[in-house]
């Protein structure tokens, strides 16, 4: 199989892998039967690089592992193995990773076809936006609080993450007509608030952050990281159901999650976030955050 396409550098095409093949990413082609397509039974990892390294693969690994048990998508590669291939993948587009700087990974899985019985496993490097990030931790984003609901639990756990994704796809539709550059903020069923399409959330009111409850969001692999640093800066934190009133009052109003690291909304709803109030947290948060990823560098 030739991994070139007419007029293309071999090294500048992505390279992924499915089945247990390495392939050309225009190759990366879930059949029409395959259960992932027909049902939308899809398990989903997102990982990204920081100094060409993977960040907190164990963690990510370990959410991965999570949610296709809860799924029942059996007949997965190991732990150790999936890490042995990620790392293959990163040195298979070299090329591209030093042109882009970093990469986004993703890992998918879904049961296969039906009367295949065998499980469809599949990872692809994703281009990064480098400057919408870097716009976002520097001057913030807005957010729109929409009348969209998670779903409920009884329907799937929240703490897998999987490629159904309507409810975020209709949130950020509502958003947009609003603010194009808005995310749109999904509430639970007693009208709290509790994530974006893209992003965990968390408030800070007199310089204690409080965020969703742990079992009504999924829980992200970049947030968990901020509260251990938050807890090395001594800074409290706090788990508990906020809810629009809340968001609109707080001081600051942290998003957390594995594309663009951390960085904050500087609009709630229109609003100003914190209004003339100076930013504490987030930049306290930032600075550790960027020593912490330093540490990867190879």
């Amino acid at each position: 199989m030739t991994l070139t396409t007419p007029h293309e550098n071999p090294d500048s095409v992505p390279i992924g892998f499915l089945a247990g093949n390495w392939v050309p990413h225009g190759q990366l082609t879930v059949s029409v039967d395959d259960t992932g397509f027909r049902q939308g039974v899809t398990a989903v990892e997102r990982l990204r690089t920081y100094h060409q390294s993977i960040f907190a693969a164990d963690a990510h690994l370990s959410r991965w592992q999570h949610s296709t048990a809860e799924l029942e998508i059996t007949g997965l590669p190991s732990k150790t193995t999936i890490k042995n291939l990620l790392q293959e993948l990163l040195d298979r587009n070299q090329t591209l990773l030093d042109a882009e700087g970093e990469l986004g990974i993703t890992l998918f899985a879904t049961p296969g076809a039906a009367d295949v019985g065998t499980a469809t496993f599949g990872m692809h490097v994703n281009r990064l936006n480098s400057q919408q990030n870097r716009q976002r931790r520097e001057s913030g984003q807005p957010l729109i609080v929409t009348p969209i609901q998670q779903p409920a639990p009884e329907c799937w756990p929240r703490t897998i993450k999987i490629r159904s994704r309507v409810h975020y796809h209709l949130a950020d539709l509502a958003a947009h007509r609003e603010d194009p550059a808005a995310s749109g903020i999904l509430l639970d069923s007693d009208n709290t608030v509790t994530e974006t399409s893209i992003a965990n959330l968390a408030i800070v009111i007199d310089g204690k952050i409080i965020s969703p409850p742990a079992d009504r969001v999924l829980g992200g692999i970049t947030q968990g990281v901020m509260e251990q640093l938050a807890e090395e800066l001594q800074i409290p934190w706090s788990k508990c159901p906020i809810s629009v009133p809340d968001l609109m009052d707080a001081d600051e109003v942290l998003l957390m999650g594995t594309d663009g690291g951390l960085w904050f909304a500087n609009t709630v709803n229109g609003n100003a976030v914190g209004k003339d109030r100076t930013k504490l947290v987030y930049p306290q948060l930032q600075g550790r955050f960027k020593t912490h990823v330093g540490s990867l560098a190879r």
